[in-house]
């Protein structure tokens, strides 16, 4: 009833819409829906929030990095792709304009499957940690873990192997990937913007 009540909207793939090819890693996030919230613990200080509420109206993609099993400083698919993210090669370095913040395009996050208390902030990947503002802080807040009264893994049929998720300024869940599947990534936002320079 969520179409005729008048409640929902579906985009159709296109320029700022995905492909459906990967769905089923996230299947609880509908490619071209809302990207609807779940609560999760941010492990900087241990605080539950509910994930898209903290998505503010500043033009920025979010991608929300999900994390295979294994724990955060541990090798991993996540550890790998968190690596390829901060590199030259992607989207991240590609499109953020010169001199601006790392996080001035994408505000990029990682869930982690384990509960607060089993993730250490400090290992996480720094591209979930930039520094930022004029003084170059380290900005901690993006990291989090799964809540063990409700596990976004679960209740949004989450994969245990991991998955990413790209939700557009709008709030609409523009692609679902693999942490392995870095290309279609770059070639999604190579669409929509052209290259850039951060500066070092």
């Amino acid at each position: 009833a969520e179409f005729p009540a008048g409640f929902m909207t579906q985009y159709p793939e296109g320029l700022l819409v995905g492909g459906d090819a990967y769905q089923e890693l996230a299947a609880g996030y509908p490619i071209g829906k809302r990207f609807k919230s779940v609560e999760v613990t941010r492990v900087s200080d241990s605080n539950p929030l509910h994930l898209g509420h903290l998505a503010e109206a500043d033009g920025r993609w979010r991608v929300y990095a999900f994390a295979d099993r294994p724990a955060a400083g541990e090798p991993s698919q996540l550890a790998e792709w968190a690596e390829w993210f901060a590199s030259e090669d992607s989207p991240l370095r590609r499109h953020t304009p010169a001199g601006a913040d790392p996080d001035a395009l994408f505000e990029t996050k990682v869930i982690y499957q384990q509960e607060y208390t089993g993730v250490n902030l400090t290992s996480a990947p720094d591209v979930f940690r930039p520094e930022v503002g004029p003084f170059s802080l380290t900005n901690n807040g993006n990291v989090f873990a799964a809540n063990p009264d409700g596990d976004i893994f679960d209740i949004r049929d989450i994969s245990r192997d991991g998955a990413v998720v790209v939700v557009r300024p709008d709030q609409y869940v523009a692609q679902v990937l693999p942490l392995t599947d870095r290309e279609v990534l770059k070639d999604f936002f190579a669409r929509i913007y052209s290259p850039a320079r951060v500066s070092a």
